[in-house]
């Protein structure tokens, strides 16, 4: 009987059943003109290690909501800490559909920009030598000053 009870109290109160969060898949990462394409990820949300291949480009394509705050970033090689500026060239940001030029930085590992109209970006780095992709993975995050990165 007071099992019952138990029970009709908590239907009452509408008692929460909690589902698991499915995490989204990472991007496919891009090396050169196709030649290497990686699905893996190495960490918070990242498509990584930039292996195997030697390329000097890598990207990821990426949606987002059309006027979201967005950060793409070239990682360490775990995915979770911005990497090493030492390799990077530049980073970009382009609308995949017609490759108009987002935001472009050169000498960084993060780079900030606006989601465009079209809902989709293209991330990129690309190295100083076609070397360096094994120590970097590549990601693109909703950024929320107050609570850090976000996918």
């Amino acid at each position: 009987m007071q099992f019952l009870a138990i029970l009709a109290l908590a239907a009452s109160m509408g008692l929460v059943v909690a589902t698991p969060h499915v995490a989204e898949p990472v991007p496919a990462a891009h090396g050169g003109n196709d030649e290497a394409v990686i699905t893996t990820e190495s960490g918070c949300g990242s498509t990584g290690p930039l292996a195997p291949g030697n390329f000097y480009i890598w990207y990821i394509i990426r949606s987002c909501t059309p006027g979201a705050r967005m950060t793409c970033q070239a990682t360490d090689r775990l995915g979770c800490v911005p990497g090493s500026i030492t390799h990077i060239n530049s980073m970009e940001v382009d609308d995949p559909n017609d490759t108009f030029n987002i935001a472009k930085q050169y000498n960084t590992n993060t780079l900030p920009f606006i989601c465009p109209e079209s809902g989709s970006v293209r991330c990129q780095v690309d190295f100083k030598e076609n070397t360096d992709g094994p120590n970097y993975s590549l990601r693109a995050s909703r950024y929320v000053p107050s609570a850090g990165w976000n996918r």
